[in-house]
């Protein structure tokens, strides 16, 4: 008795039936009524209009810009070394800083890393007791 009625009463949940080539309620089988395409737009293959210049901003030339500033100075020792110099107290510029942080963080990325288990162990050690003296 309720059969004509589901469709009816059915809170619908269309989804695409590639089968039925239309949307299609999953609660009653109900094919979706619409006048509007169900699919966007097809694809369109012509260029994009060209922007004015004043609306294009031009990218920095950061590779020059970086040069100029400050000249990186080239490692003289392996990565453990350089770290175990900081702990003894070397100072280091701001380059020289960044150089060993982006070194350390290469080397934790990298498929063979220097710094890994007892190594990595014993540097944090040694790192967190001159910051303690520090």
């Amino acid at each position: 008795m309720l059969a004509p009625l589901n469709s009816f009463l059915c809170r619908h949940d269309f989804y695409w039936s590639e089968r039925h080539g239309a949307e299609r309620c999953r609660r009653c089988a109900k094919l979706r009524q619409n006048d509007k395409p169900t699919h966007a737009e097809p694809l369109r293959f012509e260029a994009p209009p060209v922007r004015p210049d004043a609306e294009v901003m031009p990218f920095p030339d950061v590779v020059h810009s970086v040069e100029a500033t400050a000249p990186a100075p080239a490692p003289s020792h392996d990565l453990r070394t350089r770290i175990e110099h900081l702990a003894d107290g070397q100072t280091l510029d701001r380059a020289a800083v960044l150089a060993l942080l982006l070194d350390l963080i290469e080397d934790g990325q990298s498929s063979d890393p220097q710094i890994v288990g007892v190594t990595a162990a014993e540097i944090y050690a040694r790192l967190h007791a001159a910051a303690a003296q520090a």
